[in-house]
């Protein structure tokens, strides 16, 4: 994620929007602009249950059953980019538990493109 970040280092914030889009939140800061980015994304997680059944010699059956996991992944990586008067990019930062490990899917067009 640094290595897409620091991509985008000089860079003027008009070629940040034509490929990222348009930023979902604008902010002043110290006469320079943050630009901000979400991306959310929520997943449900299913559970898996092991069933144990044991058959005593009387023909009675005796059943134990155990279920894990489940639940919903809800995901988010957040962009922020500092940009200064003259609309170059100066600084940046990421945060989030679902900011990607590898250009692929949807993020393959985070990176800057040459």
């Amino acid at each position: 994620m640094n290595g897409i970040m620091s991509s985008w280092e000089g860079a003027s914030v008009d070629d940040v929007v034509r490929q990222w889009g348009y930023p979902d939140e604008q902010r002043d800061f110290n006469g320079r602009k943050l630009y901000v980015w979400h991306h959310n994304q929520s997943a449900i997680l299913p559970s898996t249950t092991n069933l144990t059944g044991l058959v005593s010699s009387s023909g009675q059956v005796n059943a134990t059953a155990t279920t894990w996991g489940g639940g919903v992944f809800h995901g988010y990586c957040t962009r922020t980019l500092e940009v200064d008067g003259d609309g170059k990019v100066v600084n940046w930062e990421w945060e989030g538990n679902n900011c990607p490990f590898a250009e692929a899917m949807e993020y393959k067009t985070w990176r800057r493109r040459p």
